[in-house]
């Protein structure tokens, strides 16, 4: 039997979204675990369902602007996200537990 080759395995762009995915995750549950926020609190999902729509929009403005984020950006990105869209549900994220990306934190500030 011949098992078929995985063509998405080997495609660049998709290893790197893979690797952002888990980034992401990682960096994630550090901010969750530092707010005292289970993973499955009833709130996060709209909370991370805003961050997502956010990360997005900025990943998106920062590409147009002819920056390149790479994996690490990525992540570093959305627990900005993530912790900006906490902040407006009172849940303020200490300077301290979040990534010290300076094109990050620019990125993040000219955001609306």
């Amino acid at each position: 039997m011949h098992i078929k080759e995985d063509e998405w395995e080997k495609d660049p762009g998709v290893l790197f979204m893979r690797r952002v995915f888990a980034a992401v995750e990682t960096r994630q549950a550090e901010l969750l675990d530092r707010l005292n926020i289970h993973w499955m609190d009833k709130g996060l999902r709209s909370a991370r369902s805003m961050a997502l729509r956010l990360f997005e929009q900025i990943w998106a403005r920062a590409a147009n602007q002819g920056v390149r984020l790479g994996e690490e950006d990525a992540a570093d990105l959305y627990v900005h996200c993530l912790a900006k869209v906490l902040g407006t549900r009172g849940i303020v994220a200490p300077a301290e537990s979040l990534p010290g990306n300076d094109v990050i934190r620019r990125l993040i500030g000219d955001a609306r």
